[in-house]
């Protein structure tokens, strides 16, 4: 069992240590209590730790022998990956939970049965041990799993991951694809790199086995052979079934270790899944409050930018090993790699038509720019309106087919974001419709701005993603890699200024 006491994961939060006596049980409930309401958990999450305290310490009293003058029972608190973990040392008579007598709740007249303190410590956490230490006592362990995006960001801070020496550094990584038992380690390697900023999907472990059993979350991971732990991680996820292009992400590397090489095994593997698994072509989302994953995405992956998401990632996004920017929402660089290269036809608005020619040729991607048509058709519109997770508080509306009264359905759209005080609304209009250049004019009437073009990711067809952003975003902290991207983000604010002020 690793000692979480010497972990270079742990954050401490405290400790007591205090007499051996029944008197000492409150101010260390009150404690917990103090540490429950830190970390987020709720009422009553809080009144079953200190109950749960107030066993774990009563019967530290109760099994201790001999006398108690010097002694004491030490009670730490400290963060270990996700969870909250409360420690409970002394040195009384050795007690092996396992072979007492099993408490099973059945009447009122019961209630005293032996067992029962250890049932109540059991529902009031997620993990309870009882642990020895040999001539250094006993240890009764409680583990609770903190609510998500609860940790405060400046305990994120405190004791940042030694470098230097201390990390060791992994040869001959053994890398493969992930197990279905390995998910609760994938959500513990998340929060080692990025705490509780990445997207709520990685900490939800019933959520991210669901995905896993569907097949749209396919990991791959790399085992140090040295150590048998897990120290980077990537995958794909798939969005719709129907569409087979994947987005490459969720990559993150333990910083405990060094893992020379690990960027290119990343996109070696996961490049090698998707294009056994037929994929068209893979799309990535960089964040920009540093350059890291970009450049590993250009120069690694071979995937070229292609759009820019502006307030797209949740608030606070932080990588705990890099030097990044403070940016109130995180926005992203998105990269793709075609596998698959057919010609096709496109319909762009003059205006945007040399930046989106430049697009194409980033990705090597033979496009042919056509006729626009001047008036739209008569067939049904069809748009759909889809809200990402709470914690982004965004909204993507796709047009699947475009017809009279489109523009009017976006424009409804925007109006009912504004009403939810959303943060930022993204648009995806189909670039193989020839009525497209004249949608777009509109979209940007309604202070829609372009933001780039993504191949092959809604029914198959090229997109012109478009978006509008509410909230004040500070440009100066986006960091983008590559004289690409730079150009392309310097097109981007330029549009956003002028369709600011409706020129």
């Amino acid at each position: 069992m690793p000692d979480i006491h010497v972990s270079p994961h742990r954050i401490p939060l405290g400790s007591l240590s205090v007499p051996v006596h029944l008197i000492m049980v409150r101010p260390t409930v009150q404690f917990t209590s103090q540490i429950s309401h830190l970390l987020g958990f709720s009422k009553t999450d809080s009144q079953l730790l200190g109950m749960a305290v107030e066993e774990a310490f009563g019967n530290a009293i109760r099994h201790f022998s001999g006398p108690v003058e010097g002694e004491a029972i030490d009670v730490e608190f400290c963060v270990h990956e996700n969870s909250l973990v409360i420690s409970i040392r002394e040195r009384g008579i050795p007690f092996t939970p396992q072979q007492g007598q099993r408490y099973t709740p059945d009447d009122l007249e019961n209630m005293d049965m032996p067992g029962l303190g250890t049932l109540l410590m059991q529902k009031a956490v997620d993990s309870l041990e009882f642990l020895s230490h040999g001539r250094k006592g006993k240890e009764t362990r409680l583990i609770k799993t903190i609510p998500y995006g609860a940790l405060p960001q400046e305990l994120l801070e405190v004791q940042p991951v030694r470098r230097g020496r201390d990390r060791p550094t992994v040869k001959n990584a053994i890398v493969r694809p992930a197990t279905r038992e390995e998910l609760p380690h994938i959500c513990q390697l998340a929060w080692r790199c990025y705490g509780y900023t990445q997207e709520a999907f990685l900490y939800d472990l019933e959520a991210l086995t669901e995905a896993f059993d569907k097949g749209t979350f396919v990991p791959v991971v790399a085992i140090d052979p040295a150590s048998n732990q897990m120290v980077w991680h990537a995958g794909l996820k798939i969005h719709d079934p129907n569409v087979p292009v994947g987005e490459m992400g969720l990559a993150f590397i333990d910083p405990a270790f060094r893992c020379p090489g690990a960027t290119q095994q990343m996109a070696d593997a996961v490049t090698a899944m998707a294009k056994k698994a037929g994929h068209r072509g893979t799309f990535d989302c960089s964040v920009t409050t540093h350059t890291f994953s970009q450049k590993a995405m250009q120069n690694c992956y071979g995937s070229r930018p292609c759009s820019i998401m502006l307030a797209i990632t949740a608030s606070g996004m932080h990588a705990k090993e890099l030097a990044t920017s403070v940016q109130p929402k995180g926005s992203v660089v998105n990269h793709y790699r075609a596998f698959d290269r057919s010609p096709a036809t496109v319909y762009v608005p003059e205006r945007h038509r040399t930046m989106v020619s430049n697009i194409y040729g980033w990705l090597e991607l033979p496009r042919e720019i056509g006729t626009p048509d001047t008036e739209y058709p008569l067939g049904e519109s069809r748009v759909s309106v889809f809200p990402l997770p709470d914690e982004l508080n965004v909204v993507f509306i796709i047009v699947h087919a475009i017809g009279p009264d489109t523009a009017k359905e976006i424009a409804e759209a925007l109006r009912q974001c504004k009403r939810e005080r959303r943060d930022a609304v993204y648009a995806f209009l189909p670039l193989g419709a020839p009525a497209s250049p004249m949608l777009v004019e509109e979209c940007e009437a309604l202070g829609l701005s372009f933001a780039g073009v993504m191949p092959h990711i809604h029914d198959g067809d090229d997109r012109m993603l478009m978006q509008r952003v509410d909230i004040v975003l500070d440009m100066d902290t986006i960091r983008v890699y590559g004289e690409q991207s730079k150009q392309l983000f310097d097109y981007i604010q330029r549009e956003q200024q002028r369709v600011d002020q409706g020129v």
